[in-house]
């Protein structure tokens, strides 16, 4: 039998960026719940009586709910596609994908507890 396929085709490319992309959204999260959390003091900040920031900075923890629910959607549409492009032996299923969706999962519901 010839086999007539000529490379994947937009759908699965769409999958293998999908995973690229959830990651660089994971790491913007992390990045502003950095800059979003309390500051430590140590011994130099008490001191010089450094004024540090003692509390959490809601409005981007805001950002970062926005960019969870963003990544959890868009992380189970591309588990969706996946499911549906994944029928040959040589295709594989992007795990990366469900951690990323757990993970935001997990993000979403420690926000809705601690937050509000």
């Amino acid at each position: 039998m010839l086999d007539r396929r000529r490379g994947p085709d937009k759908l699965v490319k769409w999958v293998k960026w999908s995973g690229i992309i959830s990651w660089f959204l994971v790491s913007i999260t992390l990045f502003i719940t950095l800059i979003a959390k309390p500051d430590f003091e140590s011994y130099m900040d008490k001191s010089f009586h450094v004024k540090l920031q003692s509390t959490w900075d809601t409005i981007m923890m805001q950002y970062v709910l926005v960019l969870l629910v963003l990544l959890f959607f868009f992380c189970m549409i591309s588990i969706a596609v996946n499911l549906s492009r994944c029928r040959r032996k040589s295709d594989r299923f992007n795990k990366t994908l469900i951690l990323n969706a757990a993970a935001s999962f997990v993000g979403i519901i420690l926000y809705l507890l601690f937050f509000k």
